[in-house]
């Protein structure tokens, strides 16, 4: 199977869309593995957003056309992603492991499920295994839907 992100930006975007609309009467489980697991395939770059100026991080549809991820960039396309399925208990945080490692994650539903992790890991990690550095205010990143 092709790697939608190596692919031009119609069918992303497309591709982004069937996903949302393939998730639209299931569980909030469901919708959390399915679109860890849908962003996970975006290739990572080391830095693109910053985050400390979240004011000008791109919209969904221009995170998408740019198609460059950072792992902010990836957790942002997670959230973006989750607040269209109506999805709004989220946080979105920088923090450290428990191997003291950065990482940028997105919880859900008060840290039941773990997104932007490790691939296919959602469900069997916990908010006891990171220390939270930072939450990153979703207010402004609602503006931009």
């Amino acid at each position: 199977m092709m790697n939608v992100f190596q692919l031009n930006y119609e069918t992303r975007l497309q591709n982004w869309y069937d996903l949302r609309n393939s998730l639209k009467n299931a569980d909030v489980e469901t919708v959390c593995v399915e679109i860890d697991k849908w962003w996970q395939h975006a290739p990572l770059v080391n830095h693109y957003l910053h985050p400390y100026e979240v004011s000008t991080w791109p919209g969904p549809w221009d995170l998408l056309n740019d198609n460059e991820y950072c792992y902010f960039a990836r957790g942002l396309g997670m959230v973006y992603t989750l607040l269209l399925m109506g999805v709004t208990c989220i946080d979105f945080c920088v923090a450290t492991d428990d191997n003291s490692e950065e990482v940028v994650i997105v919880l859900v539903d008060n840290a039941k499920y773990v997104l932007n992790y490790w691939p296919n890991s959602v469900l069997n990690i916990t908010q006891q295994q990171f220390k939270i550095v930072q939450k990153i205010d979703l207010d402004m990143i609602k503006q931009k839907l």
